[in-house]
C-alpha cells in the first residue's frame, strides 16, 4: 500500500517545488510592464480595427509608448485622443483630419446583366465588371460591409456614399474597393470630384454623369488661386492650397455634369429615417 502511494507523493513534492521555483522566477524575472500602456489603451476607442497598422489597440498603445509608432495612426480616436497620447508621451505630433469619398455619382449604363456572387470584388472578375464604365463604383457594398463606423451607405443612385459625420479617415474602405474609386482627402476643404474615369468625350458613352474633361473649373476665371488643375482628363485640388471651402466653390459651381460636390454629413441617417417610414 505504502509503495502504491510513493509515487503520487514524490510527483506532488516534485510539483510543489517546481511551482515555488516558478514562482519565485516569475517575481524576480517578470518584464513590468509600464503603466502608459495601459493609460493610452484606454484612451484609444477599442474599435480594433487595425487601422493603425496594428493588430490591436493595446498593440498600438505598446508601440507608442515604446517608440515604435507615432501618435495620429488612430483615425478613430481623432483629435481628442491625439491630443491626450501627446501629452502623455510628452509630443506635439498634429494630424490633419480626413475623411473618405466616393469618386463616382453613378449614372454608368451595364454591359451585360450580373448574376454571380453579389460582392465587387466578385463581380469584377467577371468582363472587367458588369458597367461599361471601367472607372466607376460596382455597388455591391464591400466598402459597406467593412466600414466599421457604419459611415458608408448605397445611395439612390446605386453607388457607396460616405456620411463624413460619421467616417474616421481609416481608409479600410479605400483598401477594400477593387475599383480604387474611394480616396481620403482633408476634411477641411468641402468638395469632392465625384468622377474617376480617365477618358475624355469618350466617357459620355457610357455614364450621363461622367467628368468629360473640359476644364472650366480649372480656369483661372474661376480659379483665380491654381487650386484645382486637370490631370488625366479629371480636375485635382491641391490640398496644399486650399485654406477654405469657398477658394472652391465658384469652380465646383460651373461644372456642367455637376460631378463637384459637397462633403455631406448625416445623410446616412436621413436614408434610413426615409426608408422606415416608407
Amino acid at each position: 500500500m505504502v509503495e502504491v502511494l510513493e509515487g503520487p507523493l514524490y510527483l506532488g513534492i516534485f510539483g510543489g517545488v517546481f511551482g515555488v521555483f516558478l514562482a519565485i522566477a516569475n517575481y524576480f524575472l517578470k518584464v513590468k510592464e509600464d503603466p502608459r500602456v495601459e493609460i493610452i489603451e484606454k484612451i484609444l476607442p477599442g474599435a480594433n480595427c487595425g487601422a493603425c497598422g496594428f493588430a490591436s489597440c493595446e498593440a498600438y498603445a505598446k508601440a507608442l509608448v515604446q517608440g515604435e509608432a507615432e501618435p495620429g495612426r488612430c483615425a478613430p480616436g481623432g483629435e481628442v485622443a491625439l491630443k491626450a497620447i501627446n501629452k502623455i508621451l510628452g509630443l506635439d505630433v498634429k494630424v490633419e483630419k480626413r475623411v473618405a469619398f466616393v469618386k463616382c455619382q453613378g449614372g454608368a449604363v451595364e454591359k451585360f446583366r450580373y448574376r454571380g456572387i453579389e460582392t465587387c470584388e466578385a463581380s469584377v472578375i467577371v468582363g472587367g465588371g458588369y458597367i461599361a464604365c471601367p472607372y466607376g463604383c460596382l455597388g455591391f457594398g464591400d466598402c459597406v460591409e467593412k466600414c466599421p463606423f457604419d459611415a458608408i451607405f448605397i445611395n439612390e443612385n446605386g453607388v457607396a456614399e460616405v456620411d463624413a459625420s460619421k467616417c474616421t479617415g481609416c481608409g479600410i474602405c479605400v483598401e477594400v474597393c477593387p475599383r480604387n474609386v474611394i480616396e481620403l482627402v482633408p476634411a477641411r476643404i468641402g468638395y469632392y470630384i465625384a468622377c474617376n474615369s480617365k477618358d475624355k468625350l469618350e466617357v459620355k458613352k457610357y455614364c450621363k454623369n461622367g467628368c468629360f474633361g473640359c476644364g472650366i473649373c480649372a480656369s483661372k476665371k474661376f480659379n483665380p488661386e491654381g487650386v484645382v488643375e486637370i490631370v488625366e482628363n479629371l480636375p485635382v485640388i491641391h490640398f496644399d492650397k486650399v485654406s477654405s471651402p469657398q477658394q472652391l466653390e465658384l469652380a465646383g459651381s460651373k461644372c456642367p455634369v455637376k460631378v463637384w460636390k459637397k462633403i455631406s454629413s448625416g445623410k446616412a441617417e436621413k436614408l434610413k429615417s426615409e426608408k422606415v417610414k416608407k
